[in-house]
């Protein structure tokens, strides 16, 4: 085996650690207190149930490659709608990061929400929505 050859072994099995890592810390993140997680990559719509007094924070994660450059968010019961946001990426970061970063809300009736996500480009992403009192 040449140089070159091993040159292109050792940067894929970093890129592979990386994103092993990356997504191990993503899971992790998790932990026990998530209501809600899903991977998304189109338009979606999903279900939560979600209660009064409760705050939440709702995390997108784009992962180290490929994650869409924005996403639309609405969470709503009906016509009541807790939760309408836009994130978008800074192009100047070297990661996929979302502004607003972890944007909290709470709801006045519980029950179940519509989570409407609508990605603005290609690209798949983690979707979170967390009880930050857990």
């Amino acid at each position: 085996m040449d140089e070159e050859q091993e040159g292109r072994i050792i940067i894929v099995l970093t890129m592979l650690a990386a994103i092993l890592v990356f997504g191990y810390g993503f899971y992790l993140s998790l932990g026990d207190e998530y209501v809600f997680g899903a991977s998304v990559s189109g338009e979606s719509v999903f279900e939560v149930n979600l209660t009064p007094g409760v705050t939440y924070k709702f995390l997108i994660d784009g992962g180290l490659i490929g994650g869409p450059v924005s996403i639309d968010v609405t969470i709503s019961k009906g016509s009541y709608v807790p939760f309408d946001e836009s994130f978008g990426t800074d192009p100047l970061d070297t990661s996929t990061v979302y502004y607003p970063y972890e944007p909290m809300f709470t709801v006045k009736e519980k029950g179940t929400y519509q989570v409407h996500i609508d990605p603005g480009s290609s690209g798949s992403c983690e979707i979170a929505i967390f009880d930050v009192h857990k």
